[in-house]
């Protein structure tokens, strides 16, 4: 077992396969590795820890495959002045490796629909001292209203913070690694550490690209929410962000030759039971482009050779 294995296992990421073999090394009795996995990660993101939630009900087809893993005890040390005090954290995942829906409802109640190869982590704590998450992918909140206890997701360096409301946050819909926090109703504010913090109101979307300024701008729901009623919907949207659009949703790799041809825009839309395959293939007529599958998950999209 190594860090790196690990690290893609609570991303969401890892293969069939890797995840049993992850999810049996992890109920084996506590290593010095997690150990160290665990403190690294407090570290970075200092996250307070959970309670388990139930699954809601399936979406789309029976096939989803949502992983919801304990992760384990994990002991560390933590000085505070010439103290030391042992504590132990427990994380669980909600984890979506298929390319359909999954919606949970969380120990307060609040709704989380997780789209299609994305994660949320969260501790034990959930609900009775804190209501924070952690995201990798998308997914779309429904925020019981609770005045003690605001509702924070960490995503991408940002942090949304509701008492009740409804919102979207997207990770990896964008070439260029864009976070997207789009509200539905209600109120939120969006900030990040040492950087901003931004009220938005219904209708508004915040995008974010690491040592950029934020962008707040309105936004159609119908492209936005278009994964929740099972669609992939494009609006004068660039090639570019229309390939990572479709990598997010259908978890496959493409690769695209030539950048400059990702400033060409699509409009259209497609159910998701259409295969990946099918909609390039659409993209590459319209616009003169070559596809190429490289193998069971991977695509190369160039401009046509005459």
């Amino acid at each position: 077992m190594d860090k790196q294995l690990l690290d893609k296992y609570f991303k969401g990421h890892c293969t069939e396969q890797e995840a049993t073999a992850v999810e049996a090394w992890l109920s084996a009795p506590d290593s010095p590795l997690l150990d160290e996995f665990m403190m690294e990660k407090w570290d970075a993101a200092n996250p307070p820890v959970a309670a388990a939630p139930k699954i809601h009900r399936w979406w789309y087809t029976a096939a989803a495959a949502v992983v919801t893993g304990m992760i384990g005890l994990v002991s560390f040390l933590w000085q505070q002045g010439h103290a030391r005090q042992e504590l132990a954290a427990r994380y669980d995942t909600l984890r979506n490796n298929s390319n359909n829906i999954q919606l949970f409802t969380m120990a307060d109640g609040s709704e989380v629909w997780l789209n299609a190869h994305s994660t949320v982590c969260y501790g034990l704590l959930y609900n009775k001292e804190n209501r924070e998450l952690w995201l990798s992918g998308e997914a779309y909140f429904k925020v019981v209203k609770d005045e003690d206890r605001p509702f924070m997701v960490h995503a991408g360096g940002l942090t949304t913070t509701v008492l009740g409301t409804s919102f979207n946050i997207a990770t990896s819909n964008k070439a260029d690694g864009a976070i997207q926090v789009s509200l539905i109703e209600g109120k939120i504010a969006v900030s990040k550490l040492h950087g901003f913090n931004k009220i938005l109101l219904p209708g508004q979307m915040l995008e974010y690209v690491n040592g950029k300024e934020p962008q707040l701008m309105a936004f159609g729901q119908h492209e936005v929410l278009d994964w929740k009623s099972g669609k992939i919907h494009f609006e004068n949207t660039s090639l570019a962000d229309a390939l990572m659009k479709l990598q997010q949703r259908y978890g496959i790799h493409i690769i695209l030759e030539q950048p400059e041809i990702g400033n060409r825009k699509i409009s259209g839309e497609f159910k998701k039971e259409v295969s990946p395959e099918k909609i390039l293939t659409t993209l590459a007529y319209v616009h003169n482009i070559s596809i190429t599958r490289v193998n069971d998950s991977t695509f190369q999209v160039q401009r046509k050779r005459n």
